[in-house]
């Protein structure tokens, strides 16, 4: 039996949006991202406030451009 079978398909783009926001909250988790300062605030809190960011855009957009329109 596949593994393929059990899953449902995940578009390219989604996979790709998954990977990016991924990686982007494992740099922001880091632990040298605790240790460095940028304007008076750890990089972690700054990689942390832009994934907040981040991750509703990439995932509107790629929901948003990836779905055919009926």
């Amino acid at each position: 039996m596949s593994w393929e079978r059990n899953f449902y398909p995940m578009p390219k783009g989604e996979k790709t949006a998954l990977g990016v926001l991924i990686l982007a909250a494992t740099a922001a988790f880091l632990p040298i991202a605790r240790s460095v300062e940028v304007a008076g605030m750890v990089l972690s809190g700054w990689l942390m406030a832009g994934l907040m960011l981040l991750a509703p855009i990439l995932t509107l957009c790629v929901f948003r451009h990836g779905r055919p329109r009926t």
